[in-house]
């Protein structure tokens, strides 16, 4: 008799619980909650789904070959992801190659764990240097493994997510970031995603009621590691390509995670918690990272994808308030992130670890296969250390870029400032300057890692895209910055400084397709610069054009003129904090008079964008129908592997993306309510 599909039809009806082979002591403790709808611990009946696993299970290498491909991962991208348990993970994964006997039926655990494994053994043939090479060969290794595991994970991937399981997550969240980070943004989104969404029905976004289990809590950190995961990648996707972040705060209430939790479960019976959380661990840059994500996460709702006023007809305008909002967000969150920076142990302060290695080559890191101790965690501790600056940076960038796109002026001010690119008097206080000199400030420190011997150590792990993306970024940022005012004296600095961020790339292109076409375009825009700046010498531009539009019209055309709202006491900290870093002298950064102040749109950085943009769109792929230029023109800029553009990595500095361009100055908005 047919089984009754009105219960087949239910998520999850056709598993049942096997709390024997679960990948975690408390699987009884979690499943029992309601908010758990499933478990990762479930098998098929006889008469149920089956997955391929057989083509699956076809691809695992010798036991010795994983054992080292294990050791790899957890050597190049463990300290990165911190997905796992590594012990858990250490203890599971040989039980893949036990042969089972009899009639049973195969363990869905099992299943959804064979692929997220075969996942890091992709992963660790990826990142295996020279000598671990030669150990693979002779355990008869095909070079072509990777590309077979992957190949095989993705068609069986719709598989593997039907199952629900958190393996299934785990699986979804390595193989997303693997293309994340090896060119494939576009893939990488919707597999990511699939991973959330099989998150949420998990409830992994949601706190789970302590149990009396004596694994609960070994269980509990597990399910947090892979939902902090998936936050940060939503949030780096965001920030890097400018997807939609996909996760609503408001419906998340799971805890931070804990970095002292190994430590404590580790401790005897009268080991004090409050000595463990005081302790740096590596799981200390991941708890450290997933707070920085909901701060970046914060900047991105606040600053950039808040919905726009408009008029009768549509057209959309910003008035004097929405900008003074601005600036106070923009104060507030940048007081946060600084915050944050304070909170960092000096083992992750990247100024007292820049200049020290536990390796001195990747040849080296390589040989130590299986490394452990305090040698190994304070290699690890640089590398995340660098990790932690560059994000830091990237969200101090995120932060201030709005405030590029305006200046402020005294209203008596002629409208032509040779020597300053149209920006305000240094006599008043100027939070767009400020702004300005913060962007730069972070794409500076950004650029000093290519002095530091980590860098060598970094390209060779799960990172080196990272790395890459944000120093990218960073050189960017300094182009435009060069772009705005190329004869004075920080834009010799800032040109120094990209060259450094294209020495980076370089450094970086044998391991990352990323970093070899970032290289490519930061050169495109170095000769940008160089030209725009050769113009100017040779009197050949009027540098800048726009700024003799009238300097009393702001944004909606509409004098911006009136009191800004009094600073906080956190806001003043704040200028005082900028002033200590992008160096801006407080005797000459006063304010004057307010009265007579006002914002307008600053045409030094709308005409900078606006040549970016023009330069770039000749890089950018177009059909062979649409150019009349054969598909092999070298000014043709190649697609990455899944045919997204590097250049969507620029959104930030992206002409239709600036709040102050393209907007109509002779439309008057509606009064105010």
């Amino acid at each position: 008799m047919p089984r009754d599909r009105t219960t087949t039809a239910i998520p999850g009806s056709h598993l049942r619980q096997d709390s024997s082979l679960s990948p975690h002591a408390a699987g009884d403790a979690l499943s029992s909650s309601r908010r758990t709808p499933s478990s990762s611990a479930r098998r098929y009946p006889r008469s149920g789904l089956s997955l391929p696993a057989s083509e699956l299970q076809s691809l695992l290498p010798s036991f010795e070959a994983a054992s080292l491909l294990v050791d790899t991962y957890f050597d190049r991208a463990h300290w990165f992801m911190l997905i796992f348990q590594q012990d858990e993970f250490r203890q599971r994964w040989p039980k893949l190659y036990q042969r089972h006997t009899g009639r049973a039926p195969p363990l869905v655990s099992n299943t959804a764990f064979l692929s997220t494994f075969l996942v890091v053994i992709a992963i660790g043939l990826h990142y295996v240097g020279s000598y671990r090479q030669s150990l693979l060969a002779k355990h008869g290794i095909d070079p072509s493994l990777k590309d077979r595991i992957l190949s095989c994970v993705r068609a069986k991937l719709l598989d593997v997510m039907s199952l629900g399981s958190l393996e299934a997550v785990q699986t979804c969240v390595l193989l997303g970031t693997y293309y994340l980070y090896h060119g494939s943004p576009r893939l990488a989104w919707p597999v990511c995603g699939c991973g959330l969404r099989i998150g949420q029905a998990l409830h992994l976004h949601r706190r789970v009621s302590p149990s009396g289990c004596s694994g609960f809590r070994q269980q509990y950190e597990t399910r947090k590691r892979c939902w902090w995961a998936i936050y940060e990648i939503e949030t780096f996707s965001a920030v890097v390509y400018g997807y939609p972040h996909s996760i609503w705060d408001a419906d998340c209430d799971v805890e931070p995670l804990d970095p002292s939790a190994k430590v404590q479960a580790a401790g005897s019976a009268g080991s004090s918690d409050e000595a463990a959380g005081r302790r740096t661990t590596l799981l200390s840059y991941k708890c450290l990272m997933s707070e920085l994500s909901v701060l970046t996460k914060a900047a991105l709702g606040e600053l950039y994808r808040t919905s726009t006023s408009s008029t009768d007809d549509g057209r959309p305008y910003r008035s004097r308030a929405d900008l003074q909002d601005t600036i106070q967000e923009v104060m507030r969150l940048s007081d946060r992130l600084r915050q944050w920076q304070a909170r960092l142990p000096s083992e992750l302060q990247w100024d007292r670890v820049c200049d020290r290695v536990n390796y001195s080559t990747p040849e080296e890191v390589d040989r130590d296969v299986g490394a452990s101790g305090p040698r190994f965690e304070n290699h690890i501790y640089q590398l995340q250390a660098m990790a932690l600056m560059l994000a830091y940076e990237i969200a101090i960038i995120l932060v201030h870029r709005p405030l590029l796109s305006y200046k402020l002026r005294k209203k008596n001010e002629p409208g032509v400032f040779p020597g300053d690119s149209g920006r305000a008097d240094q006599s008043t206080s100027n939070p767009f300057t400020a702004s300005l000199d913060a962007c730069r400030a972070a794409a500076l420190r950004m650029s000093s890692i290519q002095s530091s011997p980590i860098l060598n150590l970094v390209a060779e792990t799960y990172a080196a895209t990272f790395v890459s993306i944000h120093t990218f970024t960073a050189g960017v940022t300094l182009g435009i910055l060069c772009s705005m005012d190329p004869l004075n004296s920080e834009s010799g600095v800032s040109k120094l400084a990209l060259q450094k961020v294209m020495a980076i790339q370089e450094a970086l292109k044998s391991r990352s397709v990323v970093a070899e076409q970032g290289l490519d375009i930061l050169q495109r825009l170095t000769k940008l610069v160089m030209q725009k700046e050769l113009d100017v010498l040779l009197g050949r531009s009027s540098y800048p054009a726009s700024a003799q539009s009238d300097p009393t019209v702001g944004f909606s055309n509409h004098p911006l003129v009136g009191n800004p709202p009094e600073p906080s006491e956190a806001d003043a900290s704040h200028l005082d904090n900028s002033r200590e870093t992008t160096g801006i002298d407080d005797s000459t950064d006063t304010i004057s008079s307010w009265e007579d102040v006002l914002y307008m749109n600053d045409p030094a950085l709308t005409e900078a964008l606006h040549d970016f943009d023009q330069a770039l769109l000749s890089y950018a792929p177009q059909s062979q129908a649409e150019s009349e230029e054969p598909s092999g023109n070298p000014v043709l800029w190649p697609a990455t592997l899944d045919g997204f553009p590097i250049l969507q990595q620029t959104w930030l500095w992206d002409i239709d993306n600036d709040l102050a361009f393209g907007i109509d100055p002779t439309h008057s908005p509606p009064p105010s309510a």
